[in-house]
């Protein structure tokens, strides 16, 4: 099976993890690369190994454990380390993601990547949807989402802004600003409307 790929993309806190919700509920098949990075941020598993070998991220292991934590203050606050830590991770995830597909029995996947438009290791796509949202509902989403303040909430949105370049390179948006009804309408015209013919792909 070779199916159509669609990457659900946007900034944090724009409502990508309930479209997703939407999708998985109309039967399609959906994989999460937090997820994805999660497993292989398991003791044991090779990000996990990778990242206590750096001497970069040593403080990011307390009594032998990855402190998700600590990993994500140590990046958040030096883009160095950061771009680091994307080296050492995304082609890991990459590979789990292709390996997810290749066992995707439907004649679609859709893709959540967060970060996708921030990542130098891709793979071949057909569509990238971007969900947006407005910034005041960002806002309040991840405040309560994080249970941090306003200020560290908007320190956070503005680390990852790069929001008018992901619109011009994304090929759907979907405006996530009102209720989950008007979400849920938009998820099912989109699945309907990636129902395109096999001849119509545009491997990127």
């Amino acid at each position: 099976m070779n199916p159509s790929r669609i990457v659900i993309t946007g900034l944090i806190a724009s409502g990508k993890s309930s479209l997703l919700d939407i999708l998985k509920e109309n039967k399609q098949c959906v994989i999460d690369a937090d997820k994805v990075n999660k497993k292989l941020l398991e003791k044991g598993n090779i990000n996990y190994e990778l990242i206590k070998k750096s001497a970069h991220f040593n403080q990011a292991f307390v009594n032998d454990n990855l402190d998700k934590k600590i990993l994500a203050d140590i990046i958040f606050n030096d883009e160095k380390k950061r771009k680091i830590l994307n080296d050492i991770t995304h082609p890991n995830i990459i590979k789990a993601i292709e390996e997810e597909i290749s066992l995707c029995e439907k004649n679609k996947v859709f893709i959540e990547i967060p970060l996708f438009f921030q990542m130098k290791v891709k793979f071949s796509y057909d569509l990238i949807v971007l969900v947006v949202a407005d910034r005041d509902i960002q806002i309040k989403r991840l405040t309560k989402r994080d249970n941090i303040d306003k200020e560290y909430a908007i320190k956070k949105l503005e680390s990852q802004d790069m929001l008018k370049f992901m619109i011009e390179n994304s090929d759907i948006i979907i405006d996530n600003s009102k209720d989950l009804d008007n979400l849920t309408n938009q998820a099912i015209s989109l699945i309907k409307g990636c129902d395109y013919n096999e001849s119509n792909k545009n491997n990127r």
